[in-house]
């Protein structure tokens, strides 16, 4: 018996995230109402800070830490940035307008300013700012039979940031600019959202990002 072929192979749902900790109180909410340890936001939810932070558990897969007076809004597939900023060790992805970030063995912190634009900071692995269906989602189904690097979308459309770089984008994801970043970019990252490396995620690898850019600033 003939059978159909397979379909394309989808990007995994993005469905929910879980309040693992709060930080400097508990002026955490999802969808303006206060939130606890455990409790789950999901996709069209709203979850907010005001002068706490909270660390976050995206799908069971990728850790969050949103940063003080943030917003983010859950969605099918990734999550959107309303305001302030989110540090994301792990395989979750950000919309920023029509554009995708995804990233690849990825620890990022994503900051949205007063003016609407968006500074992508890679500490570790690599990430990338492109369309939706673009060069990169249509690889997410295919590996390199070597394991070597993918050379890199050769419509020129898509954006790579690479560790201890930063990029910044519109509120639509149209590519600003891109650099190293710097010492003092380093130091105000880590200031404006955190008190100090003890208050990151209880994680080595996200410590160890830091760490290594810390170094090459």
């Amino acid at each position: 018996m003939l059978m159909a072929p397979a379909g394309p192979i989808q990007a995994a749902a993005f469905e929910q995230a879980t309040i693992k900790r709060l930080v400097d109180g508990r002026e955490v909410y999802i969808d303006g109402k206060t939130a606890s340890v455990s409790q789950v936001a999901r996709s069209g939810q709203q979850v907010r800070t005001g002068k706490s932070r909270a660390e976050l558990l995206f799908d069971q897969r990728a850790t969050g830490f949103l940063g003080r007076s943030s917003v983010i809004t859950l969605g099918n597939t990734c999550f959107r940035l309303n305001k302030g900023a989110v540090l994301v060790s792990g395989p979750q992805k950000a919309c920023l307008g029509t554009k995708v970030l995804g990233v690849k063995g990825t620890t990022f912190v994503l900051t949205r300013a007063d003016d609407g634009l968006f500074d992508f900071v890679v500490l570790e692995g690599q990430g990338y700012v492109g369309p939706e269906d673009g060069y990169e989602e249509k690889q997410e189904s295919s590996t390199s039979a070597s394991g070597g690097a993918v050379a890199g979308d050769p419509s020129g459309n898509t954006t790579y940031v690479c560790a201890c770089e930063v990029a910044r984008f519109t509120p639509d994801g149209e590519f600003v600019s891109q650099g190293k970043l710097s010492r003092s970019q380093y130091e105000s990252l880590l200031s404006r959202h955190t008190t100090g490396q003890s208050d990151l995620p209880k994680s080595a690898a996200i410590k160890d990002a830091f760490s290594q850019c810390y170094s090459a600033s």
